[in-house]
């Protein structure tokens, strides 16, 4: 039951517009909400993380030399992942989070001011 709360309170606190929805429709929701498409910003932000990143972790002539090709490659992997998380992870989250808005709207029907509605 603990992990369950747990997960609930991390979920409410990264997305709190699932205090919207039905906790039965939680999961349901943020798979539709993490298959939105990237707009034009996240997608730049995206590229853009990716190439500081990839310069980050360039290796000098000197440190290339000392170092096998596989083993260069290994700490790379290694350092790029937390890198790629921490730069990259904040666009895949503003993605997630208006994909949600999407779908809580969607699931919800226009709203009153909608004049569509």
């Amino acid at each position: 039951m603990r992990g369950k709360d747990l997960k609930r309170m991390v979920l409410l606190s990264v997305f709190p517009a699932l205090r919207q929805l039905p906790r039965a429709e939680w999961d349901q929701a943020l798979k539709q909400a993490r298959e939105t498409n990237f707009d034009t910003i996240e997608w730049i932000g995206v590229l853009a993380d990716i190439a500081f990143v990839t310069y980050l972790l360039r290796f000098d002539v000197d440190q290339g030399a000392a170092v096998s090709l596989p083993v260069r490659y290994f700490i790379q992997f290694l350092a790029a992942v937390p890198l790629l998380a921490l730069v990259v992870g904040p666009f895949y989250l503003r993605r997630t989070r208006r994909g949600l808005d999407q779908e809580i709207e969607r699931r919800q029907g226009p709203g009153p001011s909608d004049p569509q509605g």
